[in-house]
């Protein structure tokens, strides 16, 4: 008998397999967190207006925001890793101005690190205004963070060529000085003129070079100037030791006066509105 070797053909068929998914990008992992929070923050806020007691504690709700508490306090922690890695890029810069256009950062050491690497790598960028609006409207007050806001806001008055950014640092600093004013006559502090006529110089300085720049704090916000011929109202007319501004207008009777024919009398002024 004549053995004969085997011949085994085994047939395979390969499935072709799919390319493995890229890495997303540092701009695309920004996008999809700050979406990811801003969903979640929309359904808490959707549903606790539609409480008929807002004030009432609603454990549903409650429950939204503790989802959208938690994916925040994770986003920044994630979105300053991402400024880290490369703090001069573009994305670098996109995410550091979407911690610093958040208030509660400002009070945290997310809020305290970007501050840093924002005055360190930004200070003369052009872009930086929006951020300093923020920054120097909400200041963290009475918080170890409140010097690196008050380094920021200083690096870029000093070193930003845009005029507009730079207007947004040196407002800052007007109401700094205010800021200074008013805890002074809160106190009754001997110096408390001084620093109104401190306060009173800075703000003239915006209005001098930066009256026209818009406020970047949000879209339609006004000019600078705006914001400035109210604050040198206030600290010329409305402080104490100052005459108050003529008041024209109708008492309950239909008749007409003004706050100066009662010069020299006790006033008491009642000003009142209905929303």
């Amino acid at each position: 008998m004549n053995y004969l070797p085997a011949v085994v053909i085994l047939s395979v068929t390969l499935s072709p397999t799919a390319d493995p998914k890229p890495p997303a990008s540092a701009k695309d992992k920004l996008e999809t967190i700050k979406k990811d929070i801003a969903d979640a923050e929309a359904a808490f806020r959707a549903a606790w207006a539609k409480l008929p007691d807002p004030g009432k504690d609603d454990p549903g709700v409650e429950k939204l925001y503790q989802v959208f508490n938690k994916k925040q306090n994770e986003g920044f922690s994630t979105v300053l890793d991402i400024a880290r890695a490369d703090p001069k890029s573009d994305v670098g810069f996109a995410a550091l101005e979407w911690l610093l256009t958040i208030p509660r950062t400002f009070y945290l050491p997310a809020g305290k690190e970007a501050m840093e690497l924002a005055t360190r790598h930004h200070a003369a960028n052009g872009r930086i205004g929006k951020i300093i609006a923020w920054v120097g409207y909400f200041p963290p007050r009475l918080t170890k963070n409140e010097e690196a806001a008050r380094a920021l806001i200083k690096a870029v008055a000093e070193q930003n060529p845009d005029r507009t950014a730079r207007g947004q640092a040196v407002l800052a600093i007007a109401w700094e000085a205010k800021t200074q004013f008013a805890v002074a006559e809160y106190q009754r502090k001997p110096d408390v003129d001084r620093l109104a006529a401190e306060a009173e110089k800075r703000f003239e300085a915006v209005l001098k070079d930066y009256a026209d720049c818009p406020r970047l704090i949000r879209d339609n916000a006004g000019t600078l100037g705006d914001i400035v011929r109210s604050e040198l109202f206030d600290l010329r007319f409305l402080r104490i030791g100052k005459s108050a501004p003529n008041i024209e207008a109708e008492d309950l009777d239909g008749v007409k006066f003004k706050l100066s024919d009662y010069r020299g009398k006790v006033v008491v002024l009642d000003f009142w509105g209905d929303w």
